[in-house]
């Protein structure tokens, strides 16, 4: 385990992954910040774990300097390996990891890694299930959605720490060593963020790089791209094949899955126990009992788990059939070979709807797959054009732009046997938070729609003149007798009106970072914005550190973040002088002088009187007192008593009226 105590740490990017990161790393000393280009006021859920402990934040932006003074960088999935501050810190030799990398440092227990253009989450969920029935303590995460450094706080030594992991994990690794690596297979992917196909293969291939002799390598035999990897690989090789006999792995022969290694040949299970759909689901059931069985998997118990998995959600799942037309949520499709095999799971009679943002790939390889198969594609998101082209001259595509209006015409023209498949081989980023939120709003769609009682036209080609049956909010007004009005996004939080904004826009808000461990418990001053920069909140109006006495009338229809005019710093939470020295900053915020302040003095509760007599390293001021009053405050003092080491700090609290 390596250790971490007073180190300083930058985390890049705040979604899960980064969150967990950071608050795992400060627990355990070392000096944490964290930074984020979103502004503030789409942070603010988070920052009051992060002050409570001792986290700093630097919001809105990102400075190379505080890049530069780290002891190293942790760096989320989405964030770009090759942007600048990055780029910057690796010459200084800052070394820039990711979040598995930290947690492979912590984690005591062997870790299961599970890697693919496809199928990757399907196989790692299977493998869980089996470990679980095997009575393995068991831990799954990763790019599954929990966050692997969790697992530094929960899981016993002798736990299994299973963990889908995508490209981006991967190829910010230096030493991750994992005791079990799976590559179920490649194909071109993600090439908007990889600058080449063979970048892609590389940062797959760093799940092998530091395994041993003693470690295990579970390889798709019938997946040329894997296969040229395997001599570079040092790791034991166990093979698995869907299309053929193996001198040694898993393989399927006569409807039966087969482990055969050294003098032992068993049979599993049969293909029949399999409930997914697909013959590519079978490679992934092969992928997670060969990863089962070198760990010392109880055999019956994969065959137990294998015939109880129904799959995962947002991957081909069956959602409901109305009027004898069955649904599928294929929404985690979102590659161009995810989509493939989805679809090829189906006969005939698909309705399919394609789209989203656009990763690069071509689409040429489902060209092979409509004909016979699917009846119509309807197309939405920003790639619908470039599908389009090329995939001209198959089946009747029609661009509908948005995922409500595709399940609505492919509703209309479906009929009793049809299949409606949403597996759009793009991402979602473009319409949805990501394809999670796309595969429930299509779930809430296709439930709408089964709870309507007039029966759709079936196979009409005219969808103009078609009885609508979905009611879309700006066109026809829902009944109280009806369901309720169908919500694409989730509602967002309440959030205080806000004003219009100066046409050129302020820089964002940089946040004051922690100093240098060892931390002291005790509170930690959060966020005091430079001086030309703008402060900007977002959100519940409960806040209690900032209350808006009134939000000026901004443009209609674009929301914008209230703007905060005063020339003095605001602190939302005090360190006190005793606990450490405050690094020395003069942040102020900016001030537009033809904008009406949002802040005033009678806007602010009046403070608490104090009584008692001051703490020797208390800082009072006569602010306090001044807005009990609403009085102008007396000019800011220096005040201070020796707290032991002679520090003494400046307070100033002036607010403009």
């Amino acid at each position: 385990m390596t250790s971490v105590q007073g180190k300083r740490v930058l985390i890049v990017g705040l979604a899960r992954t980064g969150l967990a990161a950071a608050h795992v790393l400060a627990r355990r000393g070392a000096a944490v910040t964290v930074t984020d280009a979103r502004p503030p006021w789409e942070l603010r859920a988070d920052m009051g774990d992060l002050l409570a402990n001792k986290i700093g934040m630097e919001l809105g932006l990102h400075r190379e300097e505080t890049f530069l003074k780290q002891d190293f960088i942790v760096v989320s999935p989405g964030v770009l390996p090759d942007m600048p501050q990055l780029q910057a810190a690796r010459a200084k030799n800052i070394p820039v990891v990711s979040e598995i990398e930290v947690a492979s440092w912590l984690l005591e227990a062997p870790m299961i890694g599970i890697t693919g253009s496809n199928g990757k989450t399907t196989t790692t969920a299977l493998l869980g299930e089996i470990l679980e029935a095997s009575t393995f303590p068991t831990f799954v995460g990763g790019n599954i959605g929990v966050p692997v450094i969790s697992a530094v706080d929960e899981v016993p030594r002798d736990a299994l720490v299973v963990t889908e992991l995508s490209s981006f994990q991967l190829e910010a690794t230096v030493n991750f060593r994992p005791h079990v690596a799976a590559l179920l297979n490649i194909t071109p992917n993600h090439l908007d963020r990889h600058p080449t196909l063979e970048a892609y293969i590389q940062a797959k291939a760093r799940i092998f790089a530091n395994q041993t002799a003693d470690d295990f390598a579970i390889l798709n035999a019938d997946d040329p791209a894997v296969m040229d990897l395997a001599p570079g690989i040092a790791a034991r090789k166990i093979l698995f094949s869907r299309k053929g006999q193996l001198p040694e792995g898993l393989f399927a022969e006569n409807g039966h899955i087969v482990y055969r290694v050294g003098n032992l040949e068993r049979v599993l299970l049969t293909t029949k126990e399999i409930a997914l759909r697909g013959e590519f689901n079978v490679e992934n059931v092969m992928a997670a009992a060969a990863s089962a069985c070198v760990v010392g998997a109880d055999f019956e118990a994969i065959r137990r788990g294998v015939a109880a998995f129904r799959g995962v959600e947002h991957r081909l799942e069956f959602v409901q059939e109305i009027h004898g037309v069955q649904y599928y949520n294929d929404s985690k499709a979102t590659s161009v070979d995810a989509a493939a095999k989805a679809l090829s799971a189906f006969g005939g009679g698909v309705h399919l709807i394609l789209g989203g943002k656009d990763k690069g790939a071509p689409y040429t390889p489902i060209r092979k797959l409509l004909d016979g198969r699917v009846r119509d594609v309807y197309l939405i998101g920003v790639a619908a054009e470039r599908i389009e082209k090329q995939l001209a001259g198959t089946v009747p595509l029609h661009d509908v732009g948005d995922l409500e209006s595709a399940v609505q015409e492919a509703f209309e023209r479906a009929v009793p046997g049809d299949v409606v498949l949403l597996s759009p081989a793009c991402a979602s980023f473009d319409q949805f938070q990501d394809y999670e939120h796309r595969g429930r709003v299509f779930k809430e769609i296709v439930k709408r729609l089964a709870a309507l009682p007039v029966q759709p036209r079936h196979g009409a080609q005219d969808s103009n003149t078609a009885v609508r049956m979905v009611p879309i909010a700006s066109e026809v007004p829902v009944a109280q007798s009806e369901p309720p009005e169908l919500r694409l996004e989730p509602p967002p939080p309440p959030m205080i009106e806000p004003p219009s904004r100066p046409t050129e826009a302020p820089e964002a808000i940089p946040v004051v970072e922690p100093l240098p461990a060892p931390l002291e418990e005790g509170p930690e001053v959060v966020a005091i914005p430079e001086a030309n920069e703008s402060t900007e909140s977002h959100g519940s109006d409960e806040e209690p550190e900032l209350r808006i006495s009134e939000a000026l009338p901004g443009t209609p229809g674009e929301p914008q973040p209230p703007h905060i005019s005063t020339p003095e710093p605001i602190y939302l939470y005090e360190l006190s002088a005793e606990e450490m020295v405050y690094p020395e900053a003069d942040f102020v915020m900016s001030v537009d002088e033809s904008d009406e302040a949002v802040i005033t003095l009678e806007s602010i509760p009046a403070a608490e009187s104090a009584t008692d007599q001051a703490l020797p390293f208390e800082v009072r001021t006569p602010v306090a007192a001044a807005v009990a009053t609403r009085a102008e405050p007396d000019p800011p003092m220096q005040q201070g008593a020796d707290s032991g080491n002679g520090a003494r700090r400046e307070s100033r609290g002036n607010v403009k009226q």
